[in-house]
C-alpha cells in the first residue's frame, strides 16, 4: 500500500508543477500584451502624427510624379516589311535614349518636349498562335546543338518570324496629351516614308488597278458569250420544233465552265479590292487608339507603403531604446 501512496502523490506533485508553470505562462503572456498596449496608448499621438505625415509624403510624391500616358497603334506589315517595321522601331527607341536632336528636328519633333516618350512594339497573337510559338521556341532550344551552322538557324529563325501575327502592337508612352499624339502621328508617318516600301505599295497598287479592270473585261466577254449562247440555242430550238436543218455554230460551247471561270475572276477583284484598300500604306494603321492614362500602381502604394514605413522606423527605435535601457540596468 505505501508505494501506491508514494506513486499518487508524485502525480498530484507533477501536476501541480504543471498548473503553476501554465499560470505563469498564461501571466507573462497578459503583461506582455497590457505593455504593447501601454506602449501604443503612450504614443498613440505619435504613431497618428507619423501616418498623416506618410499619406501626406505619399500624395507628394503622386504629385511630383508626372502622370504617363499612352497611345497604343495596332498596324500590320504589308509587303514582307515585318522585319524593317521591328528594326525601325529599336532605331527610334535608340535614338529617343541617346535624345538625337537633329534626327527629331528632321521630323519636325521638338526633343525637349518629347519628356518621358517611349515606343515599344509586340506582336499581337491568339491562343493557337500562342501555343506554336511556345513549340517554335523549344524547336530552337534543340537547334542549339546545331548553332555552328549559321545558316540553318537564320532559315529557321525567320520561317518562324514568318508564322508569327499578322498585326502588332505599338505601345507609346508620354507625358503630354496634345503633343503625345502630335508626335505619334508624325513618327508613324516617319515609319511609313520608307522609299523602298513606298515604291512596291504603289507598283502593288497599279498592279491591281490593272488585274481589276482586266477581269471586268473578261467578265463581260464571258456575260456576252453566255447571252449569244443562250440566245442562239434558243432560236435553234425554235427552228428546230419548225422541221428545219439545224446547223450546230456553238453547240461546243463549255458554259459550265466559262460560268467557273467568271466566278473566279469575280472573287479575285473582291480580293485586289480589299488590297487596295489595306494597302494603301506600307504598314497599315489597323487601329489608331485614344490616349489614356496608365495606373500608376507604384505611386498608389505609396500612400500605404510610406505610413508602414515610418512606424515601422518608429518601432524599431522604440526596441533599440528598450534594449539600450535594460543593457544599463544589467550593467
Amino acid at each position: 500500500m505505501q508505494p501506491n501512496n508514494s506513486s499518487s502523490s508524485s502525480d498530484e506533485i507533477d501536476l501541480g508543477r504543471l498548473l503553476q508553470l501554465l499560470r505563469k505562462i498564461l501571466r507573462k503572456t497578459f503583461k506582455g500584451i497590457l505593455r504593447i498596449f501601454l506602449f501604443l496608448k503612450r504614443n498613440l499621438i505619435k504613431l497618428v502624427a507619423l501616418t498623416v505625415v506618410g499619406i501626406g509624403f505619399g500624395y507628394l510624391i503622386n504629385m511630383l510624379v508626372d502622370d504617363k500616358l499612352q497611345t497604343e497603334v495596332i498596324v500590320k506589315p504589308n509587303f514582307e516589311s515585318k522585319d524593317y517595321l521591328y528594326d525601325v522601331v529599336e532605331e527610334l527607341g535608340a535614338k529617343i535614349i541617346q535624345k538625337d536632336t537633329t534626327f527629331f528636328q528632321s521630323i519636325d519633333v521638338e526633343m525637349n518636349k518629347l519628356g518621358q516618350f517611349k515606343i515599344e512594339i509586340a506582336p499581337i497573337l491568339d491562343d493557337k498562335e500562342n501555343e506554336k510559338s511556345s513549340d517554335d521556341i523549344k524547336y530552337l532550344e534543340i537547334l542549339q546543338n546545331y548553332k555552328d551552322n549559321d545558316f540553318v538557324i537564320d532559315i529557321v529563325k525567320s520561317e518562324i518570324l514568318k508564322k508569327t501575327g499578322s498585326t502588332h502592337r505599338i505601345v507609346f508612352t508620354h507625358t503630354s496629351p496634345k503633343e503625345g499624339e502630335k508626335y505619334v502621328n508624325k513618327i508613324l508617318k516617319y515609319i511609313n516614308s520608307n522609299p523602298y516600301f513606298i515604291e512596291l505599295q504603289q507598283v502593288s497598287n497599279q498592279n491591281a488597278t490593272v488585274r481589276i479592270e482586266q477581269n471586268q473585261g473578261l467578265i463581260k466577254q464571258i456575260d456576252d458569250l453566255v447571252l449569244n449562247f443562250t440566245s442562239t440555242l434558243n432560236n435553234n430550238q425554235k427552228t428546230a420544233s419548225q422541221g428545219m436543218v439545224l446547223l450546230e455554230g456553238e453547240s461546243g460551247l463549255n458554259v459550265p465552265s466559262l460560268l467557273a471561270f467568271k466566278n473566279r475572276l469575280v472573287k479575285e477583284n473582291e480580293i485586289k479590292k480589299i488590297e487596295l484598300i489595306e494597302q494603301k500604306l506600307p504598314i497599315s494603321i489597323v487601329n489608331l487608339g485614344k490616349t489614356h492614362h496608365v495606373k500608376k500602381k507604384l505611386v498608389y502604394k505609396n500612400f500605404v507603403l510610406i505610413p508602414l514605413l515610418l512606424i515601422g522606423v518608429f518601432f524599431l527605435i522604440s526596441f533599440i531604446a528598450y534594449l539600450n535601457r535594460k543593457s544599463k540596468e544589467i550593467q
